[in-house]
């Protein structure tokens, strides 16, 4: 792969399915509090057609409110905080964090997930890396926070790039005018980010480090 013309100067990481392989411990979450918010849950075998879907058709097909959101994201929230030991990194992802660091890049995350939970995830050594780290988005409100971390960075929308793996990610860059790149290996398919005209589909971490 070329790597891009465009000389990016930050790049913005979600946590998720994208940094952190959490989409197991997700999916066992899920089924736990699909009990206590009356939504359905979801077998091994149906998440290869969810993983088809946009976060808006999940929450049509599952039955769950929009209005519930906020509640079922501080459960899961509080869920991760008391299991962090079962979150780790995408293999090869850390070594990969500190070369883009060493390379020059401003990195940044903004997350769904809070800040306590992903600097659990990270650990100390890494977030040193990190310029600024946002949690707490909503997962529609990301556009928002991400015009407000250039801001804080000092970085125009044309020298950014947001890496994430939802097509919701995809929609708040489009939103914000900035670039994004989708990664192939999280909550949603590569085929499925596809449709939202990412800038790049990582479909795996060497062809991330060809990118970056």
């Amino acid at each position: 792969m070329e790597k891009t013309l465009k000389q990016y100067q930050a790049i913005i990481f979600d946590l998720d399915g994208t940094l952190a392989d959490s989409f197991h411990f997700f999916l066992s979450v899920l089924n736990q509090l699909s009990a206590k918010y009356k939504f359905k849950s979801v077998s091994l075998h149906e998440v290869e057609y969810y993983k088809q879907l946009t976060p808006r058709e999940i929450m049509k097909e599952m039955n769950v409110s929009r209005w519930k959101l906020p509640w079922i994201a501080k459960d899961f929230i509080r869920l991760m905080k008391e299991r962090d030991e079962e979150i780790h990194l995408f293999e090869g992802m850390r070594d990969h964090l500190i070369e883009l660091h060493k390379q020059g890049y401003t990195l940044a995350i903004i997350t769904s997930n809070s800040k306590e939970n992903c600097q659990n995830v990270l650990g100390e050594e890494l977030c040193e890396l990190f310029s600024h780290i946002d949690g707490g988005s909503s997962i529609f409100g990301k556009a928002k926070r991400i015009k407000r971390v250039l801001n804080i960075l000092d970085v125009s929308k044309n020298h950014a790039i947001y890496v994430g793996d939802q097509t919701t990610d995809g929609e708040a860059t489009h939103k914000a005018g900035i670039d994004f790149a989708a990664v192939g290996w999280g909550y949603t398919s590569a085929e499925k980010l596809k449709t939202i005209q990412p800038k790049v589909v990582l479909n795996d971490l060497a062809t991330m480090k060809e990118f970056f």
